[in-house]
């Protein structure tokens, strides 16, 4: 059975979050707005870097090229043999 402690805890925050917006006068509104557009452009870029990082991984971008090349450059070329 998978861990559900980070999914139970993301959940209350979201409950408490929305208990606070809910129960806010009208003069927080304001504050209430920014501070959710911060939120929620900090965790659009938290997902892209995320995405970004997959997608490198599954196309094999990063150390493999640089491991190919350092190998290739130690490794001499070996002679052909031809047959006459």
């Amino acid at each position: 059975m998978p861990d559900l402690t980070a999914p139970l805890f993301v959940a209350s925050g979201f409950v408490g979050i929305g208990w606070l917006i809910i129960r806010a006068d009208r003069e927080y509104t304001d504050a209430i707005r920014h501070t959710l557009t911060i939120f929620a452009l900090v965790l659009t870029l938290l997902v892209t870097a995320g995405v970004m990082a997959k997608l490198r991984a599954a196309m094999g971008a990063g150390r493999m090229s640089h491991r190919v090349e350092a190998r290739s450059q130690v490794e001499r070329p070996s002679a052909v043999a031809r047959k006459p």
